[in-house]
Order: C-alpha cells, then sequence, then structure tokens
C-alpha cells in the first residue's frame, strides 16, 4: 500500500510553522551574547547555540537536527547526475527532517535552509540581494531546491528597518525580484517580511522565502 505524501498531510507547513515560532523566540536574545567586534559568522554561531537550547529546554530536541555551514545534499534520485556547482554550497544553517511520509528514497531527508546576513553598513542591503536572495533563485546556488519555502535572518546592528527594508527593495526591483512585504511577527522584537516568488532557475518556481529581522544591539 503506498503511503500518503508529505503534500496530502502538509508536514512541510506544520516543520515551518514551528521553526519560525522557535526563531521567533531565539532572535530577540541574540543580544544577550552579542559582542560589538562580532562578524556575521560569530552571530551566527550564537543563533545555532540559542536554538539548541530553546529546543532541549521545550523538549523538542527530536525536533530535527540543525546544522551549521553544512553543503547541498545529494537530492536527485539514484542514477541522475546532481549539480555539482551547488552541491559545494554552504547555506549557514541547514535544518534537517526525516520525512516518515516520504514517496521516495530521494525524499526521506528534507533541509530547511536558513541565511543569515548583516544589516547596517552602507552596502550592506545590496550583499543581502546579491548574496542572499539570489542564492535561493539561481542554478549555481540551489537554496531551497525541491522545497516550498526557507529564511533569511538580517542582523541589524542598528534600529533602522524601514531604511534597510527601502533599500533591498529597491536591489529586488533591479533584479525583477518580488518585494519584501511586511507582515505581522508576533513579537515587538523581530521585524517579518515576506517574499513570494513565481519563477525561479530550479524547481519548484513557486517558492517562499521568510525574512526575520532583529536588532543585536542592546
Amino acid at each position: 500500500m503506498n503511503r500518503p505524501s508529505l503534500y496530502s498531510i502538509n508536514v512541510w507547513a506544520q516543520w515551518e510553522h514551528d521553526i519560525l515560532q522557535i526563531l521567533s523566540e531565539a532572535l530577540p536574545r541574540l543580544c544577550d551574547y552579542f559582542e560589538h567586534d562580532y562578524l556575521e559568522d560569530d552571530i551566527t554561531t550564537e543563533l545555532y547555540k540559542l536554538i539548541r537550547n530553546i529546543t532541549f529546554h521545550n523538549h523538542q530536541i527530536t525536533f530535527g537536527t540543525i546544522i551549521p555551514q553544512a553543503q547541498n545534499q545529494p537530492s536527485n534520485e539514484l542514477g541522475k547526475q546532481e549539480n555539482k556547482t551547488s552541491l559545494r554550497k554552504r547555506p549557514d544553517l541547514q535544518w534537517v527532517f526525516n520525512d516518515e511520509y516520504a514517496s521516495s528514497p530521494e525524499r526521506t531527508q528534507r533541509s530547511f535552509v536558513i541565511e543569515c546576513k548583516c544589516l547596517s553598513k552602507s552596502g550592506e542591503e545590496k550583499k543581502y540581494v546579491e548574496n542572499g536572495i539570489c542564492r535561493f533563485v539561481l542554478k549555481e546556488w540551489e537554496y531551497g531546491k525541491n522545497e516550498e519555502s526557507a529564511i533569511m535572518i538580517g542582523y541589524m546592528k542598528d534600529r533602522d528597518a524601514d531604511g534597510h527594508l527601502c533599500k533591498i527593495n529597491k536591489f529586488n526591483d533591479k533584479y525583477t525580484y518580488p518585494l519584501l512585504i511586511i507582515y505581522p511577527s508576533g513579537n515587538k522584537d523581530v521585524y517579518r517580511y515576506i517574499q513570494k516568488f513565481e519563477k525561479r532557475e530550479f524547481d519548484p518556481k513557486c517558492f517562499k522565502l521568510h525574512h526575520l529581522w532583529v536588532n543585536v544591539n542592546k
């Protein structure tokens, strides 16, 4: 008897909801561990440890495995060659789940990609798009391949969310990417936006990219 597919029971939507909830709890606490000389990778390391602590204390230690700086995982069926260029790429964080309802062997392991960027200095909005959002669109990177959503995190070292949003959307317009749309976060310390794509250079073409920003300075 065939097992129900992931899409028929919508497990991915539940994973997405829970990940967003955990991140909304973790992100505001980053300022307690932030040092002024911290770079992007240093902040992401603290975020990784915060997530690990929250899942432990919330008794969600079986809620997947979050892995920092791991290569994209092979996702094609047996005998079909992988994209060697994208396979070498390393998202900042991957939240990996075993899908017991998978309809094929290559779908048994699923990865929720999280990419992190700083937002403070002049020009970082451009990097947020060209070295962040683009990676979820271009075949060279294939972040979020075969999945319907992912997350980008912005570490703000100032409190100018509106200014960053305006500049980032100007670069989105340049690349003909969808604009970031303000979305309620449920947490006053977290700024949330959604970006809905209808085309990418790989599947699925329709894709939702969540954006969560937080001020890391006290």
